[in-house]
């Protein structure tokens, strides 16, 4: 069969083209994730065959599914490489050689880029308020102003051995009649009568035990040596904090301003000899003094008018008016103060409330969820769940005695209308009540607008 001229014209090309040369298969990169050992290994396994068809034994299948995973391998991460100074290798390979920068660990040296000052001159400013603070407290009480009672009020909350210990209440008290006393060099004081904080001078203690918190702390009140050793050398060589001596010995000790020292509970006087709770003036001081005394009345006061909030709260509360002061006692015991926001919810209409409640400041919105009718075709009504606003409760006001004394469901719903400080009971407390009491709750108190019914919900929203 003749070629036409296209076909011959293109063999004529190709005959001066040299034939290709042979290659061979691709050969396939390993994959850096894979370990191939393993892979033989798991595919060794006796019983466990590949293909159309092949079943393998059950043995071999889950020892292949149990080591399977070891064929990958995870991707070591490389971090990047953080070059260290040489001053500080230097000083990490001669530890006793030279110290860091002294900067390193100052924090004064950053507070500057807080407040825009320099330590320096934040310390003289402490200095000023410093020396501003004793001149209040040379002053007697009585002849304080307002705003200087106030600024003792502050200056003592920011004494860390005093605000661990006292509460709000007790700075208020205590800074109304505080004073300072004058200690010449060289005097002894015996702190067990007293708080002391020093706000000039320094002072060394005679004994391991100078303080004595009112909440123990391990690390800031060290117990007192038993007396079966005959001296403190003794002590300090059978206690097993012996090997910390050169910290804890006293005469290592030197207390600066704002350290403090003694007890806010009255201790009975040392032994004749015994250095406890004894210290010295290295030089003239100006301490701050809370007499053991004094604290312990306004802790007599505090309890007295907490008890006395107590039984005025249930008192004035309509259903408990004419209760007997005993039975008053009997609640007042398990009262503990709570405060809400405005708009959180007390209770859900359904759930039986987990305390009884006293409203001392604020009110509360009652709500009460109904089931009325609405038009949405002509002559075609739906039903739909409405929230209705029932009334408020307001303070000398309570809530919650039947639901949580029978446990039955809350008929409505109660949320705070404004802040609300409440003194509540919980519900484990007001059913370990004698028999006697609970009996009284049920006979004196109402459930919480339970008088009102559907109908009287439906008509109160039809008006509305």
């Amino acid at each position: 069969m003749p070629l036409s001229s296209i076909s011959q014209s293109i063999l004529t090309l190709m005959e001066g083209i040299p034939p290709l040369p042979p290659q061979g298969v691709l050969k396939l990169k390993s994959s850096k994730l894979i370990d191939y050992e393993q892979l033989e290994k798991l595919c060794e396994i006796k019983g466990l065959k590949a293909g159309k068809g092949a079943q393998s034994t059950k043995e071999a299948h889950e020892n292949f599914m149990k080591h399977y995973k070891k064929i990958f391998q995870k991707e070591k991460r490389i971090l990047p490489y953080l070059p260290t100074s040489p001053a500080k290798m230097a000083s990490f390979a001669r530890p006793g050689a030279g110290p860091m920068d002294d900067n390193f660990h100052n924090i004064g040296f950053y507070i500057r880029d807080i407040h825009c000052q320099t330590s320096a001159e934040l310390a003289l400013q402490f200095k000023d308020k410093l020396e501003e603070f004793i001149t209040v407290l040379k002053k007697l009480p009585i002849h304080r102003s307002h705003a200087e009672r106030r600024f003792v009020y502050k200056m003592m909350k920011t004494m860390p051995d005093l605000s661990s210990q006292l509460t709000r209440g007790d700075f208020k008290a205590l800074s109304q009649n505080i004073t300072s006393e004058t200690w010449v060099k060289g005097t002894t004081v015996i702190a067990n009568e007293g708080f002391y904080i020093i706000l000039k001078g320094s002072v060394q203690p005679r004994s391991k035990v100078y303080k004595k918190m009112i909440e123990l702390v391990p690390a800031d009140f060290l117990s007192e040596p038993s007396s079966e050793y005959l001296s403190e050398e003794e002590f300090f060589q059978e206690n097993p904090l012996a090997e910390y001596h050169s910290f804890v010995y006293p005469h290592y000790i030197i207390l600066g301003p704002w350290n403090g020292f003694g007890t806010l509970i009255e201790l009975p006087e040392p032994k004749l000899g015994s250095n406890l709770y004894s210290l010295i003036m290295e030089e003239d001081c100006e301490l701050l003094k809370i007499n053991a005394k004094e604290y312990a009345k306004i802790k007599e006061e505090q309890v007295k008018m907490e008890k006395l909030t107590r039984e005025q709260l249930i008192h004035k509360c309509p259903y408990y008016r004419n209760w007997p002061k005993l039975s008053v006692d009997e609640l007042t015991v398990h009262i503990k103060w709570r405060r809400y926001p405005p708009g959180h919810v007390l209770v859900k209409d359904g759930e039986i409330i987990s305390f009884v409640a006293y409203i001392q400041s604020g009110f509360c919105k009652v709500y009460r969820e109904v089931i009325g009718l609405m038009k949405y075709q002509l002559r075609k009504m739906k039903k739909k769940r409405r929230r209705v606003f029932m009334g408020k409760l307001q303070e000398k006001e309570s809530f919650g005695e039947i639901s949580v004394l029978l446990q039955i469901p809350f008929t409505c719903t109660i949320i705070t209308g404004s802040e609300v400080e409440l003194g509540i009971i919980n519900a484990e407390d007001m059913l370990e009540l004698d028999w006697v009491t609970r009996k009284l709750v049920l006979q004196t108190a109402e459930q919480t607008f339970g008088y009102l019914t559907d109908n009287t919900e439906l008509s109160l929203q039809e008006e509305k």
